[in-house]
């Protein structure tokens, strides 16, 4: 009887346990989309690029005016159309922009996601691309969430200028906060074993990506962007990041965002602050501050959309 109730019980925990690396796969499985450029209103050219990940990634270049270009990172289980309307102001500003899917995404090629791994591979050979399309002209790269964790992951970016928004110190913390958020504080306690699961789903050891780590190593004009209210990356984790950044630097806590697309939930105040960090940091030499000899977080107004003083 104590064997036939030994036997059941690994049985239910070997049920358990496959049901759950199942669930983690299904998580990071692909995420296709179809994507007409006709819908975005603008004069893309769909391009193909191919990435050092394996990967062929879909993307879209638009043109601009000569004054340098962005190369824009969509976040997780997203795609290059969440990243139209700032390919439609920054044209208007006169900058040349690059939005791809990231591989596993959109219209691009690969099997599973990989919380920044293979992606910041993709970022590299994106950026690689537009400098060969653009030779001469200062780039800058665009990451959200996922995006910016690529971006910093691995060996510096050889971007003029970078801009993250929505970005986790490291994996551990994305985790953690989305078990808290769903489950309660206590399911915080299991992130080792969602990290573990993730790490035999995807064969990828995603406690080691740590975006903390990258941005202490990046020694370009850097802009960090927050939401005061995500829970999915923290206001602490943002100030954080911003805090282990090289001079020269720039942060915004963006008042009553959450873990959401920035530039829709701040609008005017999103895109001036966006532009004059591009228009300053692709045009100054890289060692003058944009903001002082000493940047600093600053105190925020919300009196005035979030300004700093």
């Amino acid at each position: 009887m104590m064997a036939r109730a030994a036997m059941l019980a690994v049985a239910a925990l070997a049920l358990a346990a496959g049901s759950f690396l199942a669930f983690i796969r299904y998580q990071l499985r692909p995420r296709r989309a179809r994507l007409d450029p006709a819908a975005t209103g603008l004069p893309v050219e769909a391009v193909a690029i191919p990435s050092s990940s394996g990967a062929r990634l879909a993307g879209w270049f638009l043109p601009g005016a000569g004054r340098g270009a962005v190369l824009l990172l969509h976040g997780a289980k997203s795609n290059r159309l969440v990243l139209v309307e700032r390919m439609r102001f920054l044209r208007g500003a006169g900058y040349s922009t690059l939005a791809i899917d990231f591989q596993a995404h959109g219209e691009s090629t690969g099997d599973r996601i990989t919380m920044g791994q293979l992606e910041s591979l993709d970022a590299r050979s994106a950026l690689k691309w537009l400098r060969a399309r653009l030779p001469g002209e200062p780039v800058a790269v665009l990451g959200v969430s996922m995006g910016g964790s690529a971006t910093l992951i691995g060996q510096p970016i050889e971007a003029d200028a970078v801009i993250v928004e929505s970005v986790a110190l490291d994996s551990v913390a994305v985790v953690s906060n989305r078990l808290a958020l769903r489950f309660g504080q206590l399911a915080r306690l299991f992130t080792p074993f969602v990290l573990g699961a993730m790490r035999i789903a995807s064969g990828i050891d995603v406690s080691k990506l740590r975006p903390i780590e990258g941005i202490a190593r990046l020694h370009k004009p850097i802009f960090v962007m927050t939401g005061a209210e995500d829970q999915k990356t923290t206001v602490a984790e943002g100030r954080a990041l911003f805090a282990a950044a090289n001079p020269p630097k720039s942060y915004w806590e963006m008042p009553g965002a959450q873990h959401i697309d920035l530039s829709f939930a701040g609008g005017h105040a999103y895109r001036e602050r966006l532009l004059e960090f591009l228009d300053a940091s692709l045009r100054s030499p890289p060692d003058r501050p944009l903001t002082g000899d000493a940047p600093k977080i600053l105190a925020r107004d919300t009196k005035n959309g979030g300004r700093f003083r």
